[in-house]
């Protein structure tokens, strides 16, 4: 009987060994693939990398509205009930806020401390108007952004890993979804021009994070405390604050360089937003 047991409990680890894996390199395929394919496309038509990260900020907001927001509350309503919580204060709400405020006063402090260094005088300023070019203002620290994109995506790929009960038919699911943010993921990287060795190691990052995190829910099990959970609940809801702040910012910061592209942008970000929500579909 104990040899039957530990026959199976080694299949079944060997099978999830066997998916993580699977998991990490399509995730890796998807992401460098695109970056190939994008990098190659821009230099004939420099165009491409704008219109790709409009369909990553589509899949970003379906995954921001129809995932991540439901998971955290379901996730966070079930851990004060676990622990025997009442709470009369929409404490879950509160720490979403927290972290999307977080972001806002972050970038207006390296925006108030980089302005005087930028300031345009009135008569540079003038002159620039008479020659009827607008003056390019920056709209927020990039580097900011892109810091917090990758924290909060592999953040949260952790800690879904963590979350995830593993089932065969939930496989090809989470392979889709992971193949779609590494998309996407390397699209807007590619956006803000990073190198190619830095985004890379953001790919890489983000492969990792929700493979790792199936590894530990799967090593420690439900055997956690309650400080533990409180601890996870929190920094949950700060990372999806963070996480939707960034993902509605590219959307309202995306760049249209004429009037004529503005509305194949929205239709790429609407295709991004359909393919992110046919995924969610299939875990139903």
């Amino acid at each position: 009987m104990l040899m039957e047991l530990g026959w199976v409990w080694s299949s079944g680890l060997r099978l999830q060994l066997v998916m993580l894996t699977l998991m990490v390199c399509f995730s890796l395929l998807c992401g460098f693939g695109s970056l190939c394919v994008i990098r190659r496309a821009a230099g004939a038509r420099p165009r491409v990398v704008s219109l790709a990260s409009c369909v990553s900020a589509g899949v970003f907001l379906s995954s921001c509205l129809l995932e991540l927001l439901p998971d955290y509350q379901n996730h966070s309503r079930d851990t004060f009930s676990r622990l025997g919580l009442a709470l009369h204060f929409p404490l879950a709400e509160f720490l979403l806020a927290m972290g999307f405020l977080l972001v806002l006063v972050l970038e207006q402090m390296l925006l108030a401390l980089r302005e005087p260094a930028d300031e345009v005088s009135v008569e540079k300023q003038a002159l620039i108007e008479e020659a009827g070019r607008p003056l390019q203002r920056s709209r927020g620290p990039a580097g900011l952004r892109v810091f917090l994109l990758e924290l909060s995506v592999c953040v949260c790929a952790l800690l879904q890993g963590l979350s995830v009960q593993w089932d065969l038919q939930e496989c090809v699911p989470l392979l889709l979804h992971e193949g779609l943010m590494a998309f996407a993921l390397s699209a807007r990287l590619s956006h803000c021009g990073l190198r190619p060795a830095l985004v890379s190691a953001g790919l890489l990052l983000f492969s990792l994070a929700r493979p790792a995190g199936i590894g530990i829910g799967f090593g420690f099990g439900m055997s956690v405390s309650a400080q533990v959970q409180l601890m996870r609940c929190a920094l949950e809801g700060l990372t999806a604050g963070i996480f939707i702040h960034v993902s509605i910012g590219g959307l309202l910061w995306q760049d249209s360089a004429s009037p004529k592209h503005r509305v194949h942008e929205v239709a790429l970000l609407l295709t991004g937003f359909a393919l992110g929500t046919a995924i969610l579909f299939t875990k139903v």
